[in-house]
């Protein structure tokens, strides 16, 4: 290994250049796999291996050899945005690399919509999209001194965590984490190592549900605060190797003394949904958050935050998403009136749901799928909700063909836990698939662990609403058949925010330039339209 590290280069014969950062101390016992850790230091080990014309893991490096390649497909891109984005030799200027922009840069240059999506450590081309970010850039000190933090989700590798933490010296700050699966002797971990995080895993009653959400709330010194909602769990395949979307909040200052909880609410009532959200957990962990959010300005904020818990709901009620979604689009959704045989009518503007897994929706499609779920997506101001409507529905679900090309083969459909047996019961399901396709954003070998659900004009260039989620397409996320009642069962937790555009003074959200366009700026949309039809050969993935 000393040999390997010398300041000689075998291909160059002179000496190595000096680094332009700090070098990394830890050398090749470095473990880190996050791509600001690769902004911040430099690791000649590394570099080296890039410089072979075959690379090759010296057998007496200390760690696994898989995490080295996994470092290496970090570091090559990054490598090769410096070089690009050197100036010319022949500049007044000297070569010195220019560093990517703060998060705070990013979240103004996404303004209003404030959608972005995970980095692809093995796909370069989103290293380099603006709305790309990793974990570490939620911590970015341009968006505000950290005091706290929350997270709530499924699934935290605590370790994996901490590391993001710790890369913005934020590990010390005090933590609270919600979870819904333990990691192995996690709780054992926190309580000899970690004194500043305070942990409670949220136990469900019902065997078939899950505690879904992925919520974000981070606290600053200045007493204002910003929320993350999020379809990825926090741990590094779900950071480095899914397709993944987050939403940003613009921050929530303190309001002045004395305020109601009722003040600073948005045009959306976010701030009302959030706190009846943290409020059915009924935790005393909870309490300080619930009273940071009660003490925030929430009237920046022009998404809808939606959210399904545990138990029985009703229309009125906000615990469905199922109820939550169709409300909101009998009441803020415009669609083109039909005014002739030859003009654009409601139908013509088609739902597209994306997921990461189906569940079991019964024996055909009016049992749930069109009766329920497509009854509450199908909502618009012109008309009433009706059952089992018309309007067209197409599911993105990768195929096994989509899989086995990704970038890691079987293993790229880990996040798709869909049940072969279920598919079997559901093989109708077949007419409504699409294949997953993202090209124009170089993402189509990366799985989708994002879910999404819009509806798209008959051009494809406009988007009449569009929600993100951690609701799959299941009656546990969504609710399940509706009663008599009206009332639908909702077994898991989830959220998500949903975008309407009399929001954002849009007639529609365009994701398309177009020649009749209105809008100043494209709403971020991950996959490729036209969607690609499953062929007759093709299967949904199962586990």
């Amino acid at each position: 290994m000393d040999a390997f590290l010398k300041g000689k280069s075998e291909n160059t014969g002179g000496p190595s250049k000096k680094p332009k950062h700090e070098v990394c101390p830890h050398g090749t016992k470095c473990y880190r796999r996050n791509p600001h850790h690769f902004r911040e230091f430099e690791h000649p080990h590394l570099t080296k291996l890039l410089e072979m014309e075959k690379i090759e893991i010296p057998s007496d490096f200390p760690l696994e050899k898989s995490v080295y390649l996994e470092q290496l497909d970090i570091l090559r891109p990054l490598l090769k945005i410096k070089v690009e984005m050197k100036p010319s030799t022949s500049s007044r200027s000297d070569t010195k690399t220019v560093e990517p922009g703060t998060m705070l840069e990013k979240l103004k240059n996404a303004a209003p919509y404030n959608l972005f999506f995970t980095t692809i450590p093995k796909s370069a081309e989103t290293l380099k999209h603006p709305t790309s970010i990793t974990f570490t850039d939620l911590l970015c000190p341009s968006l505000g001194e950290l005091k706290c933090s929350l997270q709530i989700n499924f699934m935290i590798d605590i370790m994996w965590l901490m590391e993001q933490y710790r890369e913005r010296n934020l590990g010390k700050k005090p933590l609270t984490i919600l979870y819904g699966d333990e990691f192995p002797k996690m709780k054992e971990f926190i309580e000899k190592f970690l004194p500043n995080v305070t942990h409670h895993y949220v136990k469900m009653k019902d065997p078939f549900g899950c505690h879904h959400s992925k919520i974000g709330i981070y606290f600053y010194e200045n007493n204002s605060l910003r929320v993350v909602i999020s379809t990825a769990n926090l741990y590094y395949e779900d950071w480095n190797h899914y397709n993944q979307g987050l939403w940003l909040s613009p921050p929530c200052p303190q309001l002045p003394e004395p305020a109601s909880e009722k003040s600073g609410e948005s045009p959306t009532g976010f701030k009302a949904s959030l706190l009846n959200y943290l409020k059915h957990y009924n935790l005393p962990v909870l309490k300080p958050w619930i009273d940071y959010v009660k003490k925030a300005d929430f009237s920046a904020i022009r998404v809808f935050l939606v959210t399904s818990v545990p138990g029985k709901h009703y229309p009125e009620s906000q615990g469905s998403h199922v109820h939550h979604v169709g409300d909101l689009l009998s009441k803020h959704c415009s669609l083109p009136v039909k005014t002739g045989p030859d003009s654009e009518g409601p139908l013509s503007w088609g739902i597209i749901a994306q997921a990461s897994s189906i569940g079991s929706l019964g024996k055909s499609p009016a049992e749930w799928l069109r009766s329920t779920i497509l009854r509450s997506l199908a909502g618009h101001k012109q008309t009433q909700l009706v059952s089992n409507s018309n309007a067209t529905l197409s599911i993105i679900f990768p195929t096994v063909d989509n899989v086995m090309n990704g970038y890691f083969g079987p293993e790229s459909g880990g996040c798709l836990p869909y049940s072969k047996q279920t598919n079997e019961k559901q093989r109708w399901l077949q007419s409504y698939l699409h294949q997953w396709k993202a090209d124009k954003l170089g993402r189509s070998r990366a799985m989708p662990h994002i879910k999404t659900y819009c509806r798209v004009s008959p051009c494809l260039t406009k988007l009449a609403w569009f929600l993100i989620t951690s609701a799959n397409l299941s009656k546990s996320a969504w609710g399940g058949n509706l009663q008599k009642d009206k009332g639908a069962y909702v077994r898991s937790y989830e959220a998500g925010v949903m975008f309407l555009p009399k929001f954002f003074d849009e007639e529609y959200f365009e994701i398309e330039t177009c020649l009749n366009g209105k809008n100043t700026k494209l709403f971020p949309f991950m996959y490729d339209l036209p969607l690609t039809e499953y062929k007759s050969s093709d299967y949904p993935w199962c586990n």
